[in-house]
């Protein structure tokens, strides 16, 4: 007899070549590509911060907001541990963050720390999770927390779930030597970085941001007022100090292309 649909967990341990990960098997994005693949949907983008990773100092740090399954947050902790370097991820959806801590048992990465947190440019208070079905062929990564699901994912929204996560500021937080920050917040990464100005001025790390529901003129503006150089990479703009000891050779065009 078959399982009730229900019943079967959605929950699954899959081997990739980043190490084992628990992943949504209704995930259309991320998870179908590890399943089909081994290697991220985004795989270019996490090899660039796995090659960044193996040139940062002792003990640098790496910020991963909006970590998902936590793919960058593993390659990259793998490489830190080597180096006495730390990895901090923010997921603000709760199913997804006990995967990403499932994920970090598995591998026994004691330099990986999730934190169950929205992060943007306010200290306190809390923001709805919104209602999705995680039995539900979907794209989880892209869920919005703006008031508004935009993007339809495979499933409309359900109003709001119950649940509430705590609203965060990066420059609150004492992080220290900071060389990668990557963010993907679906549609917050412009209060993500005002709350993270300080820390942005005062580290200087390379920056990964998707622009794809952002201002990308006003995201690349921020980094070029520190004087950064902005490039395009996908989705993605590529911010580079040019003080930066690390030098990568690329192809990749101004951010206005």
């Amino acid at each position: 007899m078959l399982l009730a649909r229900q019943a079967v967990p959605y929950t699954v341990v899959l081997p990739t070549r980043y190490g084992q990960m628990l992943v949504n098997r209704y995930d259309t994005n991320q998870a179908n590509a590890l399943f089909k693949t081994s290697e991220a949907f985004d795989r270019a983008e996490v090899q660039l911060f796995i090659d960044l990773a193996n040139r940062l100092p002792e003990g640098a740090t790496f910020l991963d907001i909006g970590a998902n399954f936590g793919v960058f947050s593993l390659a990259v902790a793998q490489v830190l541990a080597q180096r006495g370097g730390k990895v901090h991820a923010f997921e603000a959806q709760r199913i997804i963050a006990y995967m990403l801590c499932g994920t970090v048992a598995l591998n026994s990465l004691e330099n990986l720390h999730v934190h169950h947190l929205a992060v943007g440019d306010q200290g306190s208070g809390e923001i709805d999770i919104p209602a999705f079905d995680y039995r539900t062929v979907s794209s989880f990564g892209s869920i919005e927390f703006g008031g508004e699901q935009r993007e339809f994912i495979g499933q409309p929204a359900q109003g709001a779930s119950g649940d509430k996560v705590p609203l965060c500021r990066i420059d609150d937080l004492g992080f220290a030597r900071v060389g990668l920050l990557k963010i993907d917040v679906e549609g917050m990464e412009e209060a993500v970085l005002r709350g993270a100005a300080r820390m942005i001025e005062r580290d200087r790390p390379w920056a990964l941001v998707e622009w794809i529901k952002s201002d990308r003129a006003a995201l690349a503006g921020f980094f070029e007022a520190l004087n950064y150089k902005v490039y395009r990479l996908g989705g993605n703009l590529l911010c580079v100090p040019p003080d930066s000891p690390i030098t990568i050779q690329h192809d990749m065009p101004d951010w206005r292309s």
